[in-house]
């Protein structure tokens, strides 16, 4: 009788074990899944912060909105971050001169194609600079019609899905994929105006 008792309590332990090791591993699958929902929800509220920051800076330049033009451009097609040569505002100092609309453009970008990689945080690993923030694997694509704006910014997601066809900025260039299948893409659109005064709209 007894035999049997300690027969059963070992099963039982067993069954048990069983169970606690089936939960653990739903678990770190729960947690595995929020982590990789939480990066890819980060990664679109970047891309949207990023959008929304290039719109502005076209609507403070509207008579070069041509310059602004990019076909799935990456932060190493940039030139690096440097002051630019001239002055933002009308208060220049000596020996400088205001920034032409043109040179604010230039300048725009380079900076712009920069923040994609997360220039703007960067960590010192083993003595090197590296970006901590941004997008993963960014392309930018912009293009100008009749004032209208159109900005879209292509990312490297974690998990395949189908591609979006809002837009093909990023697509058919194997940088997500061979078809595709971890490309993001986010279209922010506007319209921006300007006058002989050179006032945006």
């Amino acid at each position: 009788m007894n035999r049997r008792q300690g027969g059963l309590g070992l099963i039982e332990i067993l069954v048990a074990v069983l169970v606690f090791a089936v939960g653990l591993l739903g678990l770190v699958g729960a947690q595995v899944s929020a982590k990789r929902n939480g990066l890819e929800a980060q990664q679109r509220s970047t891309a949207t912060a990023l959008a929304r920051d290039l719109l502005e800076r076209m609507r403070s330049n509207p008579r070069q909105l041509q310059a602004y033009l990019l076909d799935n451009a990456a932060p190493a097609d940039a030139a690096p971050i440097t002051s630019p040569t001239c002055a933002r505002s009308s208060a220049a100092g000596a020996g400088a001169h205001r920034c032409t609309p043109a040179e604010l453009a230039a300048h725009d970008l380079g900076e712009w194609l920069q923040l994609l990689a997360g220039a703007a945080a960067v960590a010192t690993v083993d003595g090197v600079e590296r970006p901590v923030a941004g997008l993963l694997e960014p392309r930018a694509c912009v293009a100008v019609a009749s004032g209208r704006v159109s900005v879209a910014i292509a990312w490297r997601g974690l998990q395949p899905l189908t591609g979006s066809a809002e837009s093909s900025c990023g697509a058919g260039g194997g940088w997500y994929g061979p078809a595709d299948e971890l490309r993001r893409v986010l279209v922010m659109r506007s319209w921006i105006g300007w006058s002989a005064t050179g006032a945006g709209g």
